[in-house]
């Protein structure tokens, strides 16, 4: 199949039309296929699968990511697999934003693929989290702009001029009134928590969180029965891990924490862990039979081993699924997570023993 036409071109912000971020005609109009002028879905994922594993074919190997580790990562600016231009004697900070624009540029090569819009979607609802909270906890801890970039991949309703424009702002509150100027969805969830002098993070955080799912399983249900999945999954992880957050905090109601639309983790296992005397116990005693088990130690990170591993095995037994499409995106982003690993090792003399045993690229 050939690429599918684009959208009308209108950029990520023009949400501000009052047109539902994550509806079908936002998706059509932003210029992601898989969806017609009317909102109707391609549940063809052939092309986008086809056009991912080709895709994948760009991204750094693991034995390539180890290497460098090993030595000088300017050797990273020499890559062909950096499709920017980068300085002779580049900054870690110059490799960063050339490390996003690259994954930008991927994504921006998947869009035009019929099929891809779905999963597009769902991966970009994670992505705005992931860079908001950034953001937020770089306020808060008035870091310089270039720090709260780090490891983020831009999306067409946070773009790389917005992400740095963002990261400009000295607080979280000017944070929620630039999304409100730019028509982000979450700035309403935002809004009333940044009042405080001191917003509470753990609450922004569980708003974003909130935010997210939502956004992902509404866009999951234009996509396939593994699609979905994924996102139960993810939802479970993120459930686990704010319960053992909440287990340490007080004055929060916990219920009110829990997100919908998990697997395996329910509103009843979410209480009993927040509330149990020893969490951590609890919590394996409850997901000791589960592939969740694994995360006890490090939820985020183990959290996203898991999705990886997951769809790698769901790609080779549905290959014309949304699998390897999801499995490409996983890549790119553990890509990300990896490569800014590596830099922030090289600048901080880490032993590259330990950068290895830390990456997330199978």
């Amino acid at each position: 199949m050939s690429p599918a036409r684009r959208g009308d071109g209108g950029g990520p912000l023009d949400s501000a039309r009052g047109e539902r971020v994550g509806s079908p005609g936002f998706s059509a109009r932003v210029g992601i296929p898989g969806f017609s002028a009317r909102g109707e879905r391609s549940p063809d994922f052939s092309a986008a699968a086809a056009r991912a594993r080709g895709l994948t074919a760009h991204l750094f190997t693991r034995a390539e990511l180890e290497a460098l580790a090993e030595h000088d990562v300017t050797q990273l600016a020499r890559s062909p697999k950096l499709v920017v231009p980068v300085p002779a004697n580049p900054s870690p900070l110059e490799l960063e934003r050339a490390v996003r624009l690259t994954a930008r540029h991927h994504l921006r090569t998947l869009t035009r693929w019929d099929g891809a819009g779905p999963v597009l979607a769902v991966f970009y609802a994670e992505q705005d989290r992931l860079s908001l909270r950034a953001m937020l906890r770089g306020a808060l801890a008035t870091a310089p702009a270039e720090e709260r970039l780090a490891g983020l991949i831009p999306t067409p309703t946070l773009p790389e001029r917005v992400l740095a424009e963002l990261a400009r702002q000295p607080t979280p509150a000017a944070i929620a009134a630039h999304l409100f100027a730019i028509g982000h969805p979450e700035a309403g969830r935002l809004a009333p928590l940044v009042g405080a002098a001191q917003p509470d993070l753990l609450a922004l955080e569980l708003a974003l969180m909130h935010g997210a799912a939502e956004r992902a399983r509404r866009e999951a249900r234009w996509g396939d029965e593994n699609l979905r999945l994924f996102v139960a999954q993810r939802i479970d992880t993120a459930n686990v891990e704010a319960a053992l957050l909440l287990a340490t905090a007080k004055d929060v109601e916990a219920g009110r924490c829990f997100v919908e639309g998990g697997l395996s983790f329910t509103l009843e296992h979410f209480l009993s862990v927040v509330n149990a005397k020893n969490p951590a116990a609890r919590l394996r005693e409850l997901l000791s039979h589960t592939p969740l088990v694994a995360l006890l130690n490090d939820p985020e990170r183990a959290g996203f081993v898991l999705a990886l591993s997951t769809q790698q095995r769901a790609a080779r037994l549905e290959p014309l699924s949304s699998a390897p499409v999801l499995l490409f995106l996983l890549r790119l982003e553990g890509q990300e997570r990896d490569l800014r690993r590596i830099l922030q090792g090289a600048a901080l003399g880490a032993p590259a023993a330990v950068v290895r045993t830390e990456l997330v690229t199978p």
